[in-house]
């Protein structure tokens, strides 16, 4: 008995300890994924020059708004509509939702709240052929 534990070979404890280290794995990665995590694509859009992109929105759920001007030279000009009221909803936390903005190259615009089931709008009012991307999620 001695003998076996001070002996130099492995003893058979790492086969069972790699079993179990494999099953914890297995009920961890089994636990995480039984939690209900969804994954979903939110609807993106790219418009140029006076192209307009609309989403219903749905009503009690938060949705979140992104615009980003790709362009590395030229602001673009955007029109935003759909807050049910103009001071709950702000851009980047700021600034009302409704109304005209201007973004600098490269930059990007967020808004998240509740809509209240109205219809987001944005309109691409640039002068230049300015393309901005347009992220709308409303989940549920």
């Amino acid at each position: 008995m001695l003998r076996q534990l001070f002996s130099a070979r492995p003893a058979n404890r790492s086969r069972k300890l790699r079993f179990q280290i494999l099953l914890l794995f297995i009920l961890g990665h089994t636990l995480a994924m039984a939690q209900g995590m969804v994954k979903s694509k939110a609807d993106t859009v790219r418009l140029s020059r006076f192209e307009f992109a609309q989403k219903q929105t749905n009503n009690g759920s938060d949705c979140i708004c992104s615009i980003t001007n790709n362009s590395q030279a030229n602001t673009a000009t955007i029109v935003l509509t759909g807050a049910p009221d103009s001071s709950t909803i702000t851009l980047d936390s700021t600034t009302t939702f409704n109304g005209t903005h201007y973004l600098k190259p490269g930059q990007q615009a967020i808004a998240v709240g509740n809509f209240a089931g109205t219809i987001i709008t944005v309109l691409n009012l640039s002068l230049l052929n300015v393309v901005i991307v347009v992220m709308l999620f409303c989940p549920g």
